[in-house]
């Protein structure tokens, strides 16, 4: 019979296996203390902390191989780093196994190289976690043993769970398992822990695997399901066991397993929470409506942390001062934002140079009464147009507004365009025209010089223009001002 067995595994080979064998087995214990029997968890080792698994897994009945019955152990360790990345091995031994008469009972797995990454989720308290994993898996197994494959594969997968405060966890892996010279296979686990006693935990899982390139071929999908009990101690020491049947044969599955393991993984310290209790009553301050008066010897039930009273005056409620008005946008009302005005506290107007936007039409400096528009003038001569009035009315109240300014030069200037002679001469009955103007609305003559400097002084470039018609102005600079009155 075990001949004709053997001679039937053999026909069942994967497409590439040779006759040598490969790793037949359905199981693969988890690296951490942490995960369940089969099941991984989300959670990864804390920071330079080592942990480690032992795991002995007994299964009867591989389907579609020569093997009978087989005891392998699992040894497992792993080291976490910034308590997000865990690293491990796990080292597979085949202890014992009916053979159908071929190969040795004692003999090594493929050496397992696992990184786990926790991607989503709080390190250890909160509800849910996302870890990505991938597993190395290196040819030390013996293939004339069933238990090594004889070639580098690799198994990445994603691994889910949720989690409440009293120990109850669903976990859920997805994976591909790339196996060169095989058949590529997805890989489902799913697992839930119910809280049964104290630290004492029920387990259910299920494992499922099929082939990625025929998923409902024959034989290609497999189904195992365990059920088993953990026991978590407080130092991070958990023991399990667990069983269960084969649902749906398929390649490896096995028809009755068990897993037992002894598992450690290092506990986190939790931080010390201090608890205020001003008052040394018992009750902490933050449930205490008397924090700063012992409840003493008969505490008022209705107040929590209180001294009972006869009559309990109400405090008079805290009055809350409104809050200062916001800041005006607009100090000056003219309708530009302070951000956006040269002159924020001065009524002015919109212009489309920066540095007199929101500036009015006149203005004092220190060494300057600055204009942001230029009087007319008719072309080629000294006679002002009536549309500059406005402009020079509010020149002239500006220097009556200051009369600290006690000797002001009315400059005059011009493009390139004609001789220096003509522009000297135009320039200077330019800017005396200016000053009559003013004298006429007011001003003294004293308090005004009239110069003209042709095109010696350009602001700009003459060449275009718009440059030439900046250079044509007319300027007012202040040559001597009045020391402030003493107090």
């Amino acid at each position: 019979m075990r001949p004709i067995l053997f001679a039937l595994a053999l026909s069942s080979v994967p497409l590439g296996a040779s006759a040598q064998g490969w790793s037949v087995s359905r199981y693969a214990a988890p690296p951490s203390g942490e995960d369940l029997n089969a099941t991984e968890r989300a959670l990864v080792t804390p920071h330079l902390r080592v942990g480690g698994l032992v795991a002995v897994d007994w299964a009867r009945s591989l389907s579609g191989v020569p093997v009978e019955q087989r005891v392998a152990a699992h040894l497992a360790a792993t080291v976490g780093l910034f308590d997000r990345v865990q690293l491990g091995v796990v080292m597979p031994v085949v202890l014992n196994q009916d053979l159908a008469g071929v190969g040795a009972s004692l003999a090594a797995g493929d050496l397992r190289v696992d990184a786990r990454v926790r991607v989503l989720g709080p390190a250890r308290r909160g509800s849910g976690r996302l870890a990505l994993a991938a597993t190395l898996l290196l040819p030390t197994g013996s293939g004339s043993a069933y238990a090594g494959d004889g070639a580098v594969g690799v198994v990445p997968r994603l691994i889910f769970e949720l989690t409440n405060a009293r120990d109850f966890v669903f976990a859920a892996n997805l994976g591909l398992a790339v196996r060169p010279g095989w058949e590529n296979q997805l890989l489902a686990r799913a697992g839930v822990t119910i809280p049964l006693l104290p630290r004492v935990l029920v387990t259910l899982e299920a494992s499922a695997e099929t082939l990625l390139s025929d998923p409902v071929a024959g034989g290609a999908f497999s189904l195992e399901a365990l059920g088993g009990v953990h026991h978590v101690g407080r130092g991070g020491l958990a023991v399990g066991v667990a069983a269960g049947p084969r649902l749906i044969a398929g390649e490896g599955s096995a028809d009755v397993r068990v897993v037992g393991l002894v598992g450690y993984a290092p506990q986190v310290d939790e931080p010390v929470v201090v608890v205020s209790d001003r008052d040394h009553d018992a009750v902490p301050d933050a449930d205490d409506l008397c924090p700063e008066v012992p409840a003493g010897v008969r505490p008022d039930s209705r107040r929590r942390g209180c001294p009972f009273v006869e009559r309990v005056v109400p405090e008079a409620p805290p009055v809350v001062e409104p809050p200062p008005p916001p800041p005006d946008p607009d100090r000056d009302h003219d309708g530009i934002a302070n951000d956006d005005d040269r002159c924020p506290d001065e009524p002015g107007q919109a212009t489309s140079d920066p540095a007199t936007h929101g500036c009015p039409r006149v203005y004092v400096t220190a060494d300057r009464v600055v204009i942001t528009q230029q009087p007319r003038f008719a072309v080629d001569r000294a006679v002002i147009l009536p549309e500059s009035a406005p402009l020079l009315m509010e020149v002239a109240a500006a220097l009556e507004a200051h009369p600290e300014l006690v000797r002001i030069e009315v400059q005059g200037h011009t493009d390139d365009r004609a001789g220096d002679e003509h522009n000297q001469v135009l320039s200077r009955r330019r800017a005396e025209s200016i000053c009559d103007w003013l004298v006429g609305r007011g001003i003294e003559r004293s308090r005004l010089v009239a110069r003209g400097y042709g095109r010696t002084r350009p602001l700009v470039d003459n060449a275009t223009a718009a440059g030439r018609a900046m250079n044509r102005r007319v300027e007012f600079v202040v040559l001597e001002r009045s020391p402030p009155a003493a107090r």
